[in-house]
């Protein structure tokens, strides 16, 4: 638990009201709703009756108030502490991308913050929903993913500020022997390396792919993983096919290490975005937002 997230359930406990509460920590009604829903999907339980008039904190959570009020308390004590031992220390900057990005694009971001503004860069790997979970808790000042270049409704429901950053395909691919030999059997079932449901890419490719899929030829799932790199390594030794982002597998179809599956086995376009939250915008990182919104473009 994050200090800033026992300081809203508090704010919450002392007004009684989350239109209240949302005023007390200087955010809009909309974006405090969201940030608590937020953090109670975090912790897999509600915290609040909201049909009670006014909110009714649940059992569970009057039954913490204290500890964390006592906890509040030592956490701010411990934070000034540590600061008046490090005047000069530098700002940072966090940064949350998603796994295949923190190691593809996300270098080069942190390359241009540091020669611009003379920034540290903190880099969070994490799935898109655990980086949007990271901007609505304050636990980062940007993040980095991908979105369907088709659709983009959960970030259509918040209140951000979302800059294209580039274009780049999630492509299905084999290692060169498994690809062969399902091009010479036509009914062998596909060996399939899948994302968990629970995730962005593996919720795309059982929307995008699954129907496809059961149409062709029959489905084997061999493994399931939520890392890009993970599915990467599997494709690599043959164990199966999976679907990848361009960007990650660019130097392995060039070395001819992957190949990419014909149809009906369709790529899906994706687009690489940066977000922020949008009460953010006359913040201290403003100035790196404009920087890489303008300037920078990331491609695959």
């Amino acid at each position: 638990m994050r200090l800033e997230w026992i300081e809203d359930i508090l704010a919450v406990l002392k007004t009684g009201s989350l239109a209240q509460a949302a005023e007390a920590r200087h955010r809009t009604q909309s974006a405090f709703s969201r940030r608590i829903a937020a953090l109670e999907a975090y912790l897999g339980t509600e915290l609040f009756d909201r049909k009670a008039k006014p909110l009714r904190p649940l059992p569970n959570v009057l039954a913490q108030e204290a500890e964390m009020r006592e906890l509040v308390m030592r956490l701010q004590s411990l934070e000034q502490s540590l600061s008046a031992g490090s005047k000069s220390r530098r700002k940072t900057l966090t940064i949350a991308g998603s796994h295949s990005l923190a190691t593809t694009q996300a270098p080069r971001l942190v390359e241009e913050i540091h020669a611009e503004f003379g920034l540290s860069v903190s880099v969070q790997s994490a799935d898109r929903d655990q980086a949007i979970l990271s901007l609505l808790s304050g636990e980062a000042d940007f993040a980095l993913f991908f979105q369907s270049a088709q659709s983009n409704e959960v970030l259509g429901r918040l209140d951000v500020d979302v800059a294209p950053m580039g274009q780049d395909l999630l492509l299905p691919v084999a290692a060169p022997p498994l690809w062969q030999r399902l091009q010479s059997q036509p009914r062998a079932p596909y060996p399939l390396i899948t994302y968990p449901k629970d995730v962005f890419f593996g919720r795309l490719v059982s929307q995008k792919m699954a129907p496809l899929l059961m149409e062709d030829r029959p489905m084997d799932v061999v493994a399931s993983t939520p890392l890009s790199h993970a599915v990467l390594q599997l494709v690599l030794q043959g164990t199966g096919i999976g679907w990848l982002p361009q960007s990650l597998i660019s130097d392995q179809l060039d070395q001819g290490l992957l190949r990419v599956l014909p149809d009906p086995l369709p790529d899906i376009p994706l687009q690489l975005v940066l977000v922020r939250m949008a009460k953010m915008q006359k913040s201290e990182n403003a100035k790196v937002w404009d920087y890489l919104t303008s300037k920078l473009r990331l491609s695959a």
